[in-house]
């Protein structure tokens, strides 16, 4: 079924309105609600068959041949340059995608919101230089409809080693005790979020979380007019033991910066996972990036909520009078304290 984006009174072109939840035409103005299944999202179990649902419908698709990116959207949208290398000369232009999503949750956070989150987020970022709001204001910005997978799981890990402890007898005198440990714990994952495309990691993407389940909507292509979505990249049976290798790390190091010794030697431990419940999900993120002393400074923002995520470049003369101001300070204190 090849996908229509025309308004009903005028002909121009319907696009999701972040603000009014509804198909907005571009022309007239006119509001249309989104035929939305009343009807909650269950996960799925996950077995050596699962897999994530072929596309039964025709999307436009935009492929940068320079930086091999696919951008997808259900409208006519036109995109005359790639918004993540900038290249306009090798962009083409394909019909097919090949999976979608379960579930959607749509943008409530529109462009000029969300520049002001990211200004807002940079003037909490120490020694950030001054004019690095304006560059900010000024930077392009995309919204991106990103592809990634919501589990539920349990886990169960066992673990032992041996424990070093310092003590200080009466003579002052520092000796060891060893103490070798063995135990287990057992650990709830809920809404665990992975990446499953190209423009963010697993890391960044949980960074800016809280995505809300409550806000999951069963997937509906309207959502997509006039925004861009993404091709997975990370198909379930390959996602899952990236996931697994995650979570089983930061057990580990959860676990050893909790036990009661000074440093740990032969630490061993060793988790399974059982009832991994899984959701395909296209999740909103505005992307962008700014430069600054020719250096480049990428930043992801929560769509839904308007958490911001990146890295700030610090000034290198605010750092320099700060540092001189406390040690002026500190010396001051020193001086008063010698000729008192």
């Amino acid at each position: 079924m090849v996908m229509s984006n025309k308004c009903k009174n005028c002909s121009g072109e319907l696009v999701f309105d972040a603000g009014e939840q509804k198909l907005k035409c571009t022309h007239c103005s006119s509001l249309f609600e989104i035929e939305t299944e009343n009807k909650k999202l269950q996960k799925k179990l996950f077995n050596e068959q699962s897999s994530i649902k072929s596309s039964r419908t025709k999307y436009t698709q935009f492929y940068c041949v320079s930086c091999g990116r696919k951008h997808i959207t259900s409208s006519i949208l036109e995109i005359s340059r790639c918004p993540f290398c900038g290249d306009s000369r090798n962009l083409t232009k394909t019909l097919k995608i090949d999976y979608v999503p379960d579930g959607i949750i749509p943008f409530k956070i529109n462009k000029q919101n969300a520049l002001s989150r990211l200004v807002a987020w940079i003037k909490k970022q120490k020694f950030a230089p001054n004019n690095l709001k304006q560059l900010a204001k000024n930077d392009s910005i995309v919204g991106i409809y990103s592809p990634s997978y919501f589990y539920d799981f349990t886990c169960f890990s066992t673990y032992s080693g041996t424990g070093l402890k310092q003590h200080r007898d009466r003579s002052g005198r520092i000796y060891q005790s060893r103490h070798f440990f063995r135990n287990n714990r057992k650990d709830r994952y809920e809404d665990y979020i992975e990446s499953a495309g190209p423009s963010i990691s697993s890391e960044k993407l949980r960074s800016i979380g809280g995505y809300s389940q409550n806000n999951i909507l069963v997937y509906r292509t309207e959502y997509l007019y006039g925004w861009l979505g993404e091709e997975v990249t990370d198909l379930i049976q390959s996602n899952v033991p990236n996931m697994k290798k995650t979570v089983s790390l930061n057990i580990a190091k959860d676990v050893r910066m909790s036990l009661p010794y000074n440093s740990v030697e032969n630490f061993q431990i060793s988790t399974s996972f059982s009832d991994i419940y899984y959701e395909y999900i296209y999740i909103p993120i505005w992307k962008g990036k700014y430069k600054y002393k020719n250096k480049e400074y990428p930043y992801f923002i929560n769509g839904e909520n308007g958490k911001v995520t990146g890295k700030a470049p610090k000034s290198f003369w605010k750092i320099f009078f700060t540092t001189l101001f406390i040690l002026g300070i500190v010396g001051t204190f020193i001086y008063f304290v010698m000729t008192s």
